[in-house]
């Protein structure tokens, strides 16, 4: 995939900030669609949605609109990688954006040169299928299939709810197979970079929550402290 087929939505109600934005994504050949509220962003989702969305969290005056833009795109039957661009920087925050599938949560005033970088390492993840082989793709965890050309894998043959990241977090575990200790280097290296190590944490608990909605007694992933984490096999 080349950066013109990638469509990117830029929902940003400042609007010298959005220019800059939706320029510096241009220059690297993006196709960019622009919004300064939220309302406008969803209308257009209707018609056709986009590879990434880039949101504010605070969009006129409505405080949570870039929350509330992330449970309007949890409705579609397709996860859509959010990055959360916001000067609100609480943990409870930065939770609440992971949370509702955000990748990402960058503070303001926003690095665009950050920011490109973490957009073209979320291209690799989702506009490459072809660098896994067949092995790449087989579950060695029982009951816990993987399809990578959809980033989709199935619990019990019912679909997970993950975002394209957690998926490739999740491969790891599946390709390592049931004891085997997944380094806290491998689950941010199997993300090209787009997820940050203090952040490691919070895809897991999604990841485990995913599970939890098909089997609520789940407890197969555990912390291995200072090493990182392992599928263990339920007793």
């Amino acid at each position: 995939m080349q950066n013109t087929d990638y469509r990117i939505a830029v929902i940003e109600d400042d609007p010298i900030q959005l220019e800059n934005l939706v320029t510096a994504l241009e220059q690297q050949g993006f196709m960019v669609d622009s919004f300064d509220n939220r309302q406008s962003a969803e209308e257009s989702f209707a018609a056709g949605l986009p590879n990434l969305v880039i949101s504010d969290i605070i969009l006129g005056s409505e405080v949570d609109g870039g929350f509330d833009l992330a449970k309007h795109l949890l409705g579609y039957n397709q996860p859509i990688p959010i990055i959360f661009l916001s000067e609100r920087q609480s943990e409870f925050d930065i939770y609440t954006g992971h949370t509702l599938g955000a990748i990402d949560y960058l503070p303001k005033p926003i690095s665009l040169n950050m920011l490109i970088v973490k957009v073209k390492n979320l291209l690799r993840i989702t506009g490459n299928t072809n660098t896994s082989n067949a092995d790449e793709e087989t579950s060695k965890i029982p009951n816990l299939a993987l399809v990578q050309d959809q980033f989709k894998a199935y619990w019990f043959e019912k679909p997970l709810d993950l975002t394209a990241t957690e998926f490739e977090m999740l491969k790891q575990f599946a390709v390592a197979g049931e004891s085997s200790v997944v380094s806290y280097d491998a689950l941010q290296a199997s993300t090209q970079g787009v997820v940050e190590r203090n952040t490691i944490n919070t895809h897991i608990c999604r990841i485990r929550n995913a599970f939890k909605k098909i089997t609520p007694e789940f407890n197969s992933i555990h912390n291995e402290y200072g090493r990182g984490y392992s599928w263990q096999k339920d007793v």
